[in-house]
């Protein structure tokens, strides 16, 4: 399965004006330092991705015409008909990027393999797997996001944690009952859903000694939700870490080495 997810994926802007374009342009070289990476193409055929102005009649017919509608996010005032999904100006580049999000997930829930809990085999090409090491830590990923979930597993077990996965609070709190983890990587807002949100599960982490042994694990939330009030909720949950999405490789990288000293050395 995971050989064939990408880790980045190329995205073509079309019919926009110079001063657009390179507002979304200077955006997307931002947005390569995320997982999963967007980044701009110069090909639209050979994107994977396309941005397309809705209110420009020939790039509606451009897209059409190449059968790309499932694979384009419309910007403009009316979505043509058959879009999956279309946004209104003035453009926020970060709502663009939850939407190419979408799509992927849509791409992802498509593949022939059925959504493994656990993605525990090691890839062609990853570096540092979980085979690697003769004692590779246990970790818990838990959000309701396909595209999170998947992401953030394949960058931890890039550096050589045996990742488990849960996509519900009731399912985490089983996994947490049957097996110790030394990490929990949680998102805030687990869907409507759910019976209780990722704060109010790592207060039952942290409070509960649920795991077998009767330790609890450290926390790293994991959220869209970035205002100090937000931080403060999460550190009055009792996370031992803070990550907001989108996660920049840097801070990943300095929250494992915060928690996990072996890794650092």
């Amino acid at each position: 399965m995971s050989e064939r997810i990408a880790l980045r994926y190329t995205v073509a802007l079309l019919g926009f004006s110079d001063f657009e374009r390179s507002g979304m342009s200077s955006f997307f070289r931002l947005a390569e330092a995320r997982t999963p990476a967007y980044a701009e193409a110069t090909q639209p055929d050979e994107a994977d991705f396309l941005i397309a102005n809705a209110d420009h009649a020939p790039t509606v017919a451009s897209v059409r015409q190449g059968e790309r509608l499932l694979d384009t996010v419309f910007i403009g005032a009316h979505p043509p008909p058959g879009a999956v999904t279309c946004l209104h100006r003035p453009i926020e580049p970060t709502h663009i990027v939850r939407e190419l999000d979408l799509l992927l997930e849509q791409r992802l829930a498509s593949l022939d393999e059925p959504a493994a809990p656990d993605w525990m085999g090691s890839a062609p090409g990853l570096l540092g797997t979980a085979d690697d090491g003769p004692h590779p830590k246990d970790v818990l990923v838990v959000d309701d996001s396909r595209v999170a979930l998947r992401f953030l597993q394949v960058r931890l077990q890039q550096r050589g944690y045996r990742v488990h996965t849960a996509v519900t609070p009731d399912e985490a709190l089983d996994r947490l009952a049957a097996q110790a983890f030394s990490m929990v990587f949680l998102d805030v807002a687990l869907g409507p859903q759910a019976s209780m949100d990722g704060l109010t599960l790592c207060q039952r982490i942290k409070q509960g000694r649920s795991q077998p042994d009767g330790t609890s694990p450290l926390v790293v939330l994991v959220t869209g939700l970035s205002t100090s009030s937000d931080r403060v909720r999460g550190a009055l949950a009792g996370c031992d870490a803070y990550l907001t999405k989108p996660v920049m490789e840097d801070d990943l990288v300095q929250t494992l080495r915060m928690l996990d000293p072996p890794l650092a050395a």
